[in-house]
């Protein structure tokens, strides 16, 4: 650990001393991509993929519903926010277990690289922060996968993937154009706005932020290209908290919430989802 310290603070210093400035620091991803949805088992992917699409009604860009006979077949279905995906996928045999009021969980983070894949596995190295070795490639996209016990964990992945195919629907490009053809939605989304990220201490909020780096932030809230603000919070666990969806009036999405008997606490700025209601998933909504 202090080698690795070391390593990183040197040329620092010897800048330093000949009279020099550091070199700015290179960012490493663009913007969020994909917030990842792990289910219990099939009939917990059913329930989320039909909330998505049939009650809050947001785009269905790629995925269906599960097949009789196929329980043993791994879902993923994906969903328009504005300017990143909700992906329902599972179920993982291998995964931690949910708490007995949830069937579905925000579990992973994926980010769209900075420049390229193979130029952040490098600036990942010399930030000193642990991934595994690339994998995909040809026509399907490439992912490398965090491993750093600081950022990740059972119940949060982190990954930086490139996709390969430009026309492929799950590119960023064809996000904004979706939802605006769907109106927002029942609830009138304008996009995804936070990804509240759970840190367990001081330590896994330096990391995040050294991570980040050169991102601009504000306090805990870090701004990420044109995804949703990831704002790191007080947590038990490595997690996905919530995340605030914002909407077009406040107002009207809680007329429709409690239409369409999702609603749950009100505050001044705000409104939560009921978690009875969406598998456990907590979601907020917010207007400004």
């Amino acid at each position: 650990m202090k080698l690795a310290w070391l390593s990183q603070v040197l040329p620092a210093l010897i800048l330093t001393r000949v009279g020099l400035s550091a070199p700015a620091p290179t960012s490493v991803v663009s913007q969020v991509h994909v917030i990842s949805v792990h289910v219990r088992d099939h009939a917990a992917f059913d329930a989320v993929f039909l909330l998505f699409r049939d009650v809050i009604q947001l785009p269905l860009v790629y995925g269906s519903l599960s097949k009789p006979g196929s329980e043993n077949e791994r879902l993923y279905a994906g969903f328009s926010v504005g300017n990143a995906y909700l992906e329902p996928c599972g179920p993982y045999p291998s995964d931690a277990p949910f708490s007995p009021d949830q069937t579905a969980r925000f579990h992973g983070l994926t980010f769209s690289p900075a420049t390229s894949l193979g130029e952040d596995t490098q600036e990942l190295a010399r930030r000193g922060i642990s991934h595994a070795a690339m994998v995909g490639g040809g026509s399907l996209p490439r992912f490398v996968y965090f491993n750093d016990a600081l950022l990740t964990g059972e119940l949060l992945a982190v990954s930086i993937w490139e996709v390969q195919d430009k026309q492929d629907r799950v590119n960023l490009g064809f996000l904004s154009s979706s939802l605006q053809e769907a109106k927002g939605g029942a609830l009138g989304v304008k996009r995804i706005d936070e990804v509240r990220v759970g840190c367990p201490g001081q330590a896994n909020v330096e990391q995040w932020g050294h991570f980040l780096t050169p991102a601009k932030h504000e306090g805990e809230a870090w701004f990420i290209g044109n995804g949703p603000v990831l704002r790191l919070v007080p947590s038990k666990a490595n997690q996905i908290e919530s995340i605030v969806l914002k909407v077009e009036s406040l107002e009207q999405a809680r007329t429709t919430a409690a239409q369409r008997n999702l609603l749950g606490k009100v505050t001044l700025d705000g409104i939560e989802l009921d978690p009875a209601k969406t598998s456990g998933l907590r979601i907020l909504l917010k207007e400004k």
